[in-house]
């Protein structure tokens, strides 16, 4: 603690408790039951550093049961606790870019639909960025560049938001934002549109000059969600639209993206079965040559005969 022993012995405890609750509820343990095992504490050096400590102390009596003080081991347990911290922000943060992972956004937009359940809480969005070119870069200059852009937008993304957002990497080439206190899908395309400007300027990295481009996709929580996943899964469905309308461009979910998008589902599963259960037929149209009529040629079409659409047709 940077005392001397003549100092420690004229000292009194307290001094070198960081907070005064920590000391009391010391006391109070150490007093009802006669010792304090595995008590994690914040204790603090004579230079006004903090030290983790962890103390394991019994209860000295007189004869008369008086408490005379306290006996016991103090362990500097600093490091471990950096290590667990350490470990902890790791488990929430994405090792590249710093910022928060998927789990640990799944968890602050949790609790950001919690808050918009209680009346008089504001409402939010939830922005899902998709970068339109980001395999060709890889594929072309290397995951090294790759990854270099990667930061490089994670530090673009926080610059263009507000305080109080939340920007993070939810995986790959993936990025979700959090947007607070959005009434409107105006308020979210303004901000969404301010992302795409910030990332339309070149990425001047350590040997490449990169140009990106990103795609958006907009779902607001005024449509009164209950599960973090239904918005996100939203939000992505916008996404969607916005990559097959041309990219580098945003879209606010409705829903009915989301029948079509269980359209498409329901009609890919269904076009899985249709060997097995026999739907397929063939036909073969021809080619007639106009001056002798002859047939030239022809086209082999599979057609889809579905018990409950009818026919499907290939479009």
């Amino acid at each position: 603690f940077g005392y001397t022993r003549d100092e420690l012995l004229g000292m009194d405890a307290r001094a070198i408790y960081l907070h005064a609750t920590d000391r009391e509820r010391f006391q109070d343990e150490i007093t009802r039951t006669g010792f304090v095992r595995d008590y994690e504490v914040r204790l603090v050096r004579r230079d006004g550093t903090t030290v983790d400590c962890l103390l394991g102390a019994t209860v000295r009596r007189s004869p008369a049961g008086r408490i005379l003080g306290y006996q016991g081991i103090i362990h500097d347990i600093t490091e471990r606790k950096r290590a667990e911290e350490q470990l902890a922000y790791g488990a929430l943060h994405d090792a590249l870019t710093g910022l928060p992972n998927r789990a640990l956004f799944v968890d602050r937009l949790g609790h950001a639909i919690d808050r918009v359940k209680r009346a008089g809480e504001p409402a939010f969005a939830v922005l899902f960025l998709d970068l339109d070119r980001f395999k060709v870069i890889n594929d072309s200059l290397g995951h090294t560049v790759g990854d270099e852009l990667l930061v490089a937008i994670a530090g673009r993304l926080e610059r263009s938001l507000r305080p109080g957002d939340t920007v993070a990497r939810f995986g790959g080439d993936e990025f979700t934002l959090l947007l607070d206190d959005i009434s409107s899908p105006v308020e979210a395309s303004h901000i969404a549109e301010r992302v795409l400007q910030a990332l339309s300027s070149p990425f001047p990295l350590e040997r490449h000059e990169v140009f990106t481009s990103a795609s958006v996709g907009i779902a607001l929580s005024s449509s009164g969600y209950s599960d973090p996943e239904e918005l996100l899964r939203n939000a992505d469905a916008a996404l969607s639209r916005a990559k097959a309308l041309g990219k580098a461009r945003y879209e606010v979910f409705d829903r009915a993206m989301h029948a079509e998008a269980m359209g498409r589902l329901q009609m890919e599963t269904d076009l899985r079965r249709a060997v097995e259960r026999g739907e397929f037929a063939l036909f073969y149209q021809p080619i007639i040559a106009l001056g002798d009529g002859r047939i030239a040629g022809f086209e082999a079409l599979l057609r889809w005969n579905h018990p409950e659409r009818g026919t499907i047709s290939p479009v």
